[in-house]
């Protein structure tokens, strides 16, 4: 079965405390992580500057189906579609569903690269923010 993949970024609409909007986050990551499991899907949701960057990977009915209850989700505003492609592979294999908060050091990277905000580049820009939320999971960056 073909494998595709998605990235949007979309602006975090939730409301609280800091320790109120990571718990929220938690609790988006691990009914996502159950439902992905059964679906097929994995990825990982990044969280930086008030923004989610997701990726979803899986076949193509599973993702088209999970990105349109994403759109719906009231817990996101702009949400805006980077890429949608056919895979080889699978990035974030491992994880049905895994958060990456940065910390601040990380941010700054995003804030300095600007990955998602050149039109020209988009498709590599997409697959540089792949795989820097890839290598952000494989080091100590992450909590």
């Amino acid at each position: 079965m073909p494998l595709h993949r998605l990235l949007y970024t979309s602006e975090m609409a939730l409301v609280g405390s800091e320790t109120e909007v990571r718990q929220q986050v938690a609790d988006i990551v691990a009914r996502s992580a159950a439902r992905n499991a059964a679906d097929g899907l994995t990825g990982a949701l990044l969280q930086t500057r008030g923004m989610f960057i997701q990726a979803l990977e899986g076949p193509l009915a599973a993702v088209e189906a999970t990105f349109e209850r994403i759109c719906c989700d009231l817990r996101h505003r702009r949400v805006d579609l980077q890429e949608f492609v056919r895979a080889d592979s699978r990035v974030f294999g491992e994880w049905s569903m895994v958060s990456i908060t940065p910390d601040r050091t990380i941010e700054k990277l995003f804030t300095a690269a600007d990955l998602l905000n050149d039109q020209e580049h988009e498709a590599v820009s997409a697959q540089a923010t792949i795989q820097l939320m890839r290598s952000l999971l494989l080091t100590d960056s992450v909590p």
